[in-house]
């Protein structure tokens, strides 16, 4: 896994624009982008490439928006972009992959709790 910091405010106006218009992102002081590694992921196999790597970085991510909300900071996982133009933006190598970006910085309000799913729909029980 890779992640990239972005604080460049040009940049972060290239992600805004292939990242369907979510402007927030240009708002953020850091923008982090969490990438695959190809050469990492390659040991495992296809399922390495195409799960594994995807967790790696998907729980580095969520382990730094849980610090970053201890923190007081706000995050949003920002999964809907062209994948292909923010390779091109970051000029990112071959083996790195985008996954997600992640705008970082204090939020403008109080967010309001998300809703959960009760504990009946989310847990299958096997006796």
């Amino acid at each position: 896994r890779k992640f990239y910091f972005v604080f460049d405010d040009k940049i972060k106006k290239k992600l805004v624009e292939k990242a369907f218009v979510q402007d927030f992102i240009t708002q953020a002081p850091l923008v982090v982008v969490g990438c695959t590694d190809s050469e990492i992921a390659w040991r495992y196999g296809e399922r390495g490439k195409n799960l594994y790597s995807i967790c790696d970085v998907s729980v580095s991510i969520e382990n730094l928006m849980l610090l970053a909300r201890e923190e007081g900071l706000g995050t949003v996982w920002i999964g809907a972009f062209d994948e292909k133009e923010v390779i091109k933006i970051l000029n990112l190598p071959k083996n790195l992959r985008p996954i997600v970006i992640v705008p970082v910085g204090y939020p403008a309000e109080k967010p309001w709790p998300p809703p959960r799913v009760s504990k009946n729909q989310a847990i299958k029980e096997i006796k």
